[in-house]
């Protein structure tokens, strides 16, 4: 098989072009697929594309085999210790999703049936409403739900970087679309290696909250995919009320590894010393 550079224009999964829609496994197209596939760049032809962030340090293990399994299958070449983007067609998608998933199906299927409310905000005027609706209502609006949860948001926001040594950097202004945590995560991780001019940092080095700017406290955390969900729904909040979201990134000391290194040198010094 013939090495392929891979194309965030193409679907991981099936290696099908995103814009017209093609296997490109047995045909070719004009298609720039160097591009990245959005609402407003794709054709009729392809009605989804869903864009992916892999994060090794964090995706699930039945995620990673996916990415493992496409990655030698297709002999894209990309080394899976470090994070990279793709995109999926609706077809790859759906496994993938359900990959990370499945560790909640057994919560959701012993529920009882109870009535809930959800309350629902309307973006433009940032009212809302509370609407009552039963378990079965809900179970029959779940892939509906599932599918909210995949539409892409652009999301605009602050980014504040408070170092270990106490100390805060300038804040700075992103804007980014995303659709799932990986992703925002990513991006936030590209923006602080940017701002530190660090490549070596990782999503280890430091801890992410978030809030509104002018609001007091440390924020909420967040850390996976039900803090998503409560950020969505804040900046839609926000969005409505025409404020700013706050990211603020707390790095971590790292004094044990200073000792760690300082202790090392001791040791290695010591027996120089009794060898000469």
């Amino acid at each position: 098989m013939v090495k392929k550079k891979y194309k965030i224009g193409t679907c991981f999964g099936c290696q099908k072009c995103l814009y017209c829609g093609i296997d490109l496994e047995k045909d070719i197209c004009k298609c720039k697929k160097a591009v990245k596939p959005t609402r407003k760049n794709r054709t009729v032809l392809v009605k989804n594309a869903f864009p992916r962030a892999f994060d090794p340090t964090t995706s699930n293990p039945k995620q990673f085999d996916f990415v493992k399994n496409k990655n030698e299958h297709f002999q894209y070449g990309y080394d899976l210790t470090k994070s990279i983007q793709f995109s999926l067609c609706t077809k790859c998608n759906s496994p993938y999703q359900r990959l990370s998933n499945s560790s909640n199906l057994t919560r959701k299927t012993g529920r009882t049936k109870r009535a809930e409310t959800t309350e629902v905000i309307d973006l433009e005027t940032g009212s809302s409403e509370v609407s009552t609706v039963t378990q079965s209502e809900s179970k029959h609006n779940d892939s509906e739900n599932d599918d909210d949860d995949e539409l892409e948001m652009e999301i605009d926001y602050k980014l504040v970087i408070k170092q270990a040594d106490g100390s805060t950097l300038p804040a700075k202004n992103y804007s980014v679309t995303i659709s799932e945590l990986d992703e925002f995560l990513l991006a936030i991780q590209n923006n602080i290696t940017a701002l530190l001019k660090d490549d070596e940092i990782n999503a280890n080095d430091y801890n992410i909250s978030f809030k509104s700017e002018k609001a007091q406290g440390a924020g909420t955390l967040l850390v996976d995919v039900c803090d998503f969900k409560n950020f969505r729904l804040e900046y839609v909040k926000l969005a409505a009320a025409k404020r700013t979201m706050l990211i603020l990134v707390t790095m971590k000391k790292k004094e044990k590894l200073v000792k760690r290194k300082k202790k090392v040198k001791f040791i290695l010094c010591f027996f120089i010393t009794l060898y000469f």
